[in-house]
């Protein structure tokens, strides 16, 4: 989690940068996409009240990674010169 405290220790001293964010953004979708991943490959039985959680799970990470790309779409779509620029 150290990146994540970088990244609060930066956005207190100044406004973080276009690729900073997506950096960011693309680092979590990375993240979610290896859960989503591992728990869809996982074949393993363990009953219909944890295949409801696992359900729950891969919908929440979809959820997600929705969201994310949307604001990647979002960011990238904001012109250079829109950006606020760094004094």
């Amino acid at each position: 989690m150290g990146w994540v405290e970088i990244l609060l220790k930066r956005s207190c001293d100044k406004t973080l940068t276009k690729s900073e964010v997506l950096h960011s953004l693309f680092h979590m979708i990375e993240i979610n996409e290896n859960t989503l991943n591992q728990i869809q490959l996982d074949k393993r039985e363990f009953g219909p009240e944890l295949e409801e959680l696992k359900q729950t799970e891969i919908k929440d990470l979809n959820f997600h990674l929705k969201y994310y790309r949307s604001l990647v779409n979002y960011i990238n779509s904001i012109p250079e010169n829109k950006m606020i620029k760094q004094v």
